[in-house]
């Protein structure tokens, strides 16, 4: 229970931060300290950097794999 309402805070807060310029008050609420442009960017790069990892280790897993087959 507690989870789920951590969570639909969270969901409640980026949904604010990514409307402010919609309502104008982006840079007006003390509560979302960065511009609300960085509510848009940080979860594309935090998608770009776990695909990154999680291809580096499937990569590696298959490397490891055929080198174990081929000898």
């Amino acid at each position: 229970m507690n989870r789920f309402l951590l969570l639909t805070a969270l969901l409640i807060y980026y949904a604010i931060w990514l409307l402010l310029p919609v309502l104008e008050l982006d840079g007006k609420l003390r509560a979302f300290p960065l511009p609300s442009i960085y509510a848009v960017f940080l979860p594309i790069a935090l998608l770009i950097i776990g695909f990154t990892i999680v291809g580096s280790f499937l990569g590696m897993m298959l490397l490891l794999d055929s080198k174990e087959y081929s000898t």
